[in-house]
């Protein structure tokens, strides 16, 4: 091969087979090169200096390779430490040591040529499949020298929204400063941003930063836990690109483009090739002779099994170049600094736990995380039951609303040491039975709620008290998203409340105040309402609120102070009897894309039928201002947007063509708009009938259900 295009800063790995799923974002091939690209481009420095980089390492590469490299030596063995940091708010993205330990041992069987599948490689490329002779090892010092396990874990926010400096940030805020030229940083997330994976070329301009490194799903991490054998490549996939690979197809995130033909990877014993995304051994591309390198390390095909020569004499090229800092990872001074080849000697206690917020009565799993050899255990919970224990692993039950410390000695018999966790795990206080009314007013912030509500925040803004724009009173909650970044989600979470008192056959209904306005219609918030029925362990999507829905189709240039004119009511009724346990609980979430402030208010959650309204008897199609459906035609939700002069309690109620009642909802309307949101999924496709009905009259409109 002849050539090599400019690399992009960060090659992103995306998994189209399956159409595999993080939280609610799939994971995808479209738009990555694209977004790479413009990130690129969005600073003049940074395109100067990656410019300068790659000519800098491709030069020394040809010249490594032609003059230096010795294929036939077999005595040298790169080691390259590592550090693992999970960024997460308690979710499965917290993955165990173990599936860490896990991924570790799965790399270095790729990188040694030792997976037990390479007698299934295609005959020809049998000849030059590659030990790499490159290995990967937990570091055992800090940059402070202090002893560590390689692994940090970081309650942040910032594993959602896909940003890999915010992420960096967040870890470095938490954990310390990990340089990116004395360690492989691995930063474990939730959201890649649309991707599975994605790692940094070598490149001057972030050699020394923490996010010169991989950012990798949880679920594509290792063989085992929240990962499977199907994707456990990922990783030395990603690896492949921190040592200067490119994907066989060459530079770009687009594989089976039929332009990739006038591409390369730079490497002379891989075939062009369009790529692979299905394991298609036997396919040939772009004019060549025989088949392509369908099973390597650096397609999409999902059958990996090799590295070639030719990639391995690259990848050690770059971790012989001052370029990127790949050489002084693997310098022999840098692994006596970072400790990979000491001993495992017991040096630290350290635990986790399977929860940090538990419902009255809730137990939480407690797991040693000691490094290294611990055999003593002596644990203390302060509010828990047992208050004290020796087991390794021990479970204990808190039932008593208020937050508690925790504290672990460990040993091996000739040493101890102690970790203690203050204001560690909270038990949230019970808010009984509906109705449930929540206007924010005896609040001076959220911290003053007494864990009533609480907020998982990233490292911008996030929801807090606002005083002088309540829709009743004068307070309600707020994101002051000025100066936020987009893509950032800020979430406010209710504490438990006790709806296992409830019938099966019970209705109940959500509705919440917001206020939001625009900048331009392209701007793309949104709010997320979603709800648990097993104290915040699970959380289930109730109605996506997007940004034009928020704010009505009202635009403003200006950060709004709301008033009493921009305020809507959202009515949810898809909380079914699944959800009627003592462990309910709520949370909204705020994604920003640019808008304005956005303010939420009057937060209720009611059961019942039709109360007395305050209006006269008049006809309903007089007192209501407005009466739409949408979408309509529907696939799923629909939304029934209703404008009253004054507040009025009404049922909306879905009927068949025969009159037959369906659905009905009793809705407490308040005075504006009034969004009720109906969950028509299980209906069959058809025409129906939405029907308001009050002690004014009824009034009806036609839907179609596709």
């Amino acid at each position: 091969m002849k050539k090599i295009y400019l690399l992009l800063l960060q090659s992103v790995l995306f998994i189209g087979l399956g159409q595999a799923q993080t939280g609610d974002a799939e994971v995808r091939f479209c738009g990555a090169s694209e977004k790479m690209e413009e990130m690129r481009n969005s600073d003049p420095k940074l395109k100067a200096s990656m410019d300068a980089s790659r000519a800098e390492l491709e030069a020394f590469t040809k010249n490594y390779i032609q003059n230096v490299y010795d294929p036939t030596a077999k005595t040298i063995l790169y080691t390259i430490p590592v550090v693992f940091h999970v960024i997460h708010t308690g979710g499965i993205e917290n993955i165990s040591d173990a599936q860490i330990l896990d991924a570790i041992v799965q790399m270095n069987i790729d990188y040694s040529k030792l997976n037990p599948d390479t007698a299934q490689i295609v005959p020809v490329f049998k000849p030059i499949a590659a030990d790499c002779q490159i290995q990967f090892k937990l570091a055992k010092l800090d940059p402070n020298g202090q002893c560590t396990n390689g692994i940090t874990r970081t309650f942040s926010n910032s594993t959602n929204t896909g940003d890999g400096s915010a992420q960096a940030a967040a870890v470095q805020a938490d954990a310390g400063n990990w340089p990116g030229n004395k360690y492989l940083n691995i930063f474990v997330v939730a959201n890649c941003g649309g991707a599975a994976g994605y790692s940094t070329y070598p490149n001057n301009f972030t050699a020394t930063s923490m996010s010169n490194g991989i950012f990798i799903l949880h679920n594509y991490v290792g063989s085992i836990g929240t990962s499977s054998a199907f994707v456990s490549t990922a990783l030395s996939h990603e690896a492949g690109h921190w040592c200067n690979l490119a994907h066989c197809w060459g530079d770009s995130n687009t594989p089976a483009d039929p332009g990739n033909c006038i591409d390369d990877d730079g490497v002379s014993d891989t075939p062009n090739t369009i790529g692979w995304t299905t394991c298609n051994i036997n396919g040939s591309t772009c004019s060549h002779p025989g088949p392509d390198n369908v099973q390597n390390y650096m397609e999409y095909s999902y059958c990996s099994k090799m590295f070639t020569e030719g990639q391995k004499a690259r990848m050690h090229a770059a971790l012989n170049s001052t370029t990127g800092g790949r050489k002084t990872v693997v310098s022999a001074a840098n692994l006596i600094a970072t400790g990979v080849n000491n001993p495992d000697v017991f040096c630290k206690a350290d635990f986790s736990a399977s929860a940090l917020q538990v419902c009255v009565g809730g137990t939480v799993d407690f797991t040693d995380n000691s490094y290294f050899g611990p055999n003593t255990w002596s644990w203390t919970f302060t509010g828990g039951t047992p208050a004290t224990s020796s087991a390794q692993n021990p479970t204990i039950t808190y039932s008593t609303p208020g937050t508690y410390a925790v504290s672990l000695t460990s040993g091996d018999g000739t040493g101890t040491d102690t970790e203690n966790k203050t204001a560690y795990i909270t038990v949230l206080p019970s808010q009984g039975n509906l109705p449930v009314q929540e206007g924010f007013e005896s609040y001076t912030n959220l911290a003053s709620s007494g864990n009533i509500w609480s907020v998982v925040n990233d490292a911008g803004n996030q929801w807090d008290i606002f005083n002088g724009a309540g829709f009743t009173g004068t307070k309600c909650v707020r994101i002051n998203n000025s100066g936020q970044t987009a893509g950032t989600k800020d979430a406010l979470v209710s504490s438990s409340y006790d709806l296992s008192n409830l019938s099966a056959s019970d209705q109940i209904t959500l509705s919440f105040r917001t206020a939001f306005k625009q900048k331009i219609s392209t701007n793309s918030d949104n709010l997320k309402v979603y709800a648990s029925n097993d104290c915040g362990t699970s959380w289930s999507v109730r109605k996506n609120l997007t940004s034009a829905q928020l704010s009505s189709g009202v635009q403003s240039a200006g950060y709004i102070r709301a008033s009493s004119s921009e305020w809507m009511t959202t009515h949810v009724t898809n909380i079914l009897s699944s959800y009627f346990t003592s462990g309910f609980r709520l949370k909204f979430e705020f994604e920003y894309q640019g808008g304005n402030n956005v303010y939420l208010d009057n937060i209720n959650l009611y059961k019942g039928g039709i109360a007395d309204d305050p209006l006269s008897i008049n006809e309903l199609q007089n007192t209501i201002s407005d009466f739409n459906l949408y979408p309509n035609p529907t696939v799923g939700d629909l939304n029934v947007m209703i404008s009253i002069p004054q507040a009025m309690n009404f049922d909306v109620s879905v009927l068949d063509l025969s009159g037959k009642q369906l659905q009905s909802h009793s809705i407490q309307g308040q005075s504006g708009v009034n969004n009720v949101v109906l969950d028509v999924n299980s209906l069959s496709k058809g025409m129906y009938f939405i029907q308001v009905t009050s002690s004014n009259g009824k009034i009806t409109k036609q839907f179609i259900r596709q």
